[in-house]
């Protein structure tokens, strides 16, 4: 969820201060198409770069669960061996 808030943070922020900018600043129409699309690069930067950020927080995430699944089996496989075990010797 931390990373899906940041990226509808930077995205919204993105936007906010680019129409902030532009009803600041009054320019000719081709240098505000010109601020547009800068604005545009930027905020389609940052999305990726915070998409990027998300992937990687998920796989470490996804990495970490199965690292615990993993030991949950093993621990479970240990404990029926065991008993298993007593159950013969008994």
């Amino acid at each position: 969820m931390k990373g899906t808030d940041f990226f509808v943070g930077v995205l919204v922020g993105s936007i906010v201060g680019a129409a902030v900018g532009l009803l600041l600043a009054p320019q000719s129409g081709e240098e505000t198409r010109e601020v547009i699309g800068e604005s545009a690069r930027d905020i389609r930067d940052k999305v990726r770069d915070s998409s990027r950020q998300v992937v990687e927080s998920s796989r470490d995430l996804i990495e970490q669960g199965k690292g615990r699944v993993s030991g949950i089996i093993r621990r479970g496989r240990e404990t029926m061996e065991g008993g298993q075990e007593q159950a013969e010797s008994a």
